[in-house]
């Protein structure tokens, strides 16, 4: 079993890796003969992941049967640092080396830089995403990232949750609050790209999970949200030049301690 990704674009996939490195330590690359995908849970099981790239979002695409790779996603993102955004990304598999081997070449010369990473043995937990995707949400809307990262940067001067509410015909309320007062943030329906909000929908969540997935909204071209009170938040990125990233965070409860908060076990 084999395979060969290529990207003319580094920016890409350094910014997908950088943002999945910062919430899971290791994952498995699962290649087939149409896709690229990684499912992964964090350690805490407060979040739930999967990336999806199609492969004719791939500058070169070789698979001929599914192939699954187990990498330290940190040792990956050390690597891909070290490529310009004007670098070529070549990663390659195969399965009698038991190593995945990227090799970054710069735009327009012959130098080629190449690096190796080794396989892992890890067991992948079955992720229910399949079960998260069922779940009818009541509120949709799609949103510029950049006003998610501003309410996120206003909350955690007051706390580390972000309070979310959707109200029909009104929009979206972002709030935070603590010993030294509070934020309250309001969006109304024309400043969403787009929206279907049905009546009152509320959740607060982690500002750590938060701000580790929106290190994505800048190769991000569309995100699209979803809330229903007592459920974990749905947030899909439509990756710039082609890919798919969708994200389920439980909700928590402020009063409680940390080691006390939802995960997705009840999902």
């Amino acid at each position: 079993m084999s395979f060969t990704l290529k990207l003319e674009n580094s920016r890409v996939l350094k910014g997908i890796v950088e943002t999945l490195a910062s919430i899971i330590d290791e994952t498995e690359f699962r290649v087939t003969p149409k896709d690229f995908t990684i499912s992964a849970m964090d350690p805490s099981r407060i979040c739930l992941l999967k990336l999806a790239i199609k492969k004719d979002d791939f500058d070169v695409f070789k698979c001929s049967q599914e192939t699954k790779v187990g990498l330290n996603l940190d040792d990956l993102d050390k690597i891909l640092k070290r490529s310009a955004a004007n670098d070529s990304v070549d990663i390659e598999f195969n399965e009698t080396d038991q190593k995945i081997k990227i090799e970054m070449q710069r735009e327009g010369t012959s130098r080629k830089r190449t690096f190796s990473l080794a396989r892992l043995d890890i067991d992948i937990e079955e992720i229910p995403m399949d079960k998260l995707l069922e779940i009818d949400y009541p509120s949709t809307w799609v949103i510029e990232p950049d006003f998610l990262v501003e309410a996120i940067k206003d909350a955690e001067i007051y706390s580390d949750i972000l309070n979310v509410k959707a109200i029909e015909k009104q929009g979206l309320i972002f709030s935070s609050s603590g010993q030294i007062g509070e934020m309250v943030y309001d969006l109304n329906e024309d400043d969403l790209i787009d929206s279907n909000i049905n009546g009152t929908s509320s959740g607060s969540y982690s500002l750590t999970f938060l701000k580790a997935i929106l290190k994505i909204a800048s190769i991000t071209e569309k995100l699209e949200i979803s809330l229903k009170s007592d459920h974990p938040l749905k947030m899909i990125f439509n990756i710039l030049e082609g890919g798919e990233l969708s994200y389920f965070l439980a909700p928590r409860v402020e009063e409680v301690e940390f080691e006390e908060d939802e995960s997705m076990d009840e999902f």
